[in-house]
């Protein structure tokens, strides 16, 4: 499976549009990596990703406060980021996760394909 630069750019593009318009503002970079055989993956890392009341709760350790917002945030907007990752690729992933890590400001979302058939 390929993924050209182009769409690479266009994934990190979506997600980071995507993040902003949820979160209120997007991280400051993405990086986008994709796996070379199956199962093919393909993950999305943010960075700075977390908003000023993310780092005010984790600094006064309510990190599971945040953990549990962001999945609360994952799970309702997980059809938009499908939604665009298809729009772009042109197939559907068989399984996308999200998560965040609230001590380093990282997101990442996860699309994975199981098999090579498209």
């Amino acid at each position: 499976m390929e993924v050209t630069r182009d769409q690479r750019a266009a994934l990190g593009e979506a997600v980071m549009k995507l993040e902003r318009d949820f979160y209120g503002r997007g991280p400051s970079s993405v990086r986008v990596s994709v796996s070379d055989s199956a199962p093919f993956v393909i993950t999305v890392l943010s960075v700075d990703s977390l908003t000023a009341a993310d780092r005010t709760l984790t600094e006064r350790d309510h990190v599971a406060a945040v953990v549990s917002h962001h999945q609360a945030i994952h799970n309702a907007t997980a059809e938009d980021f499908v939604a665009q990752f298809e729009g772009i690729l042109g197939w559907r992933p068989d399984a996308y996760l999200a998560q965040v890590d609230p001590k380093n400001g990282y997101a990442v979302r996860v699309f994975v394909r199981t098999d090579d058939e498209l």
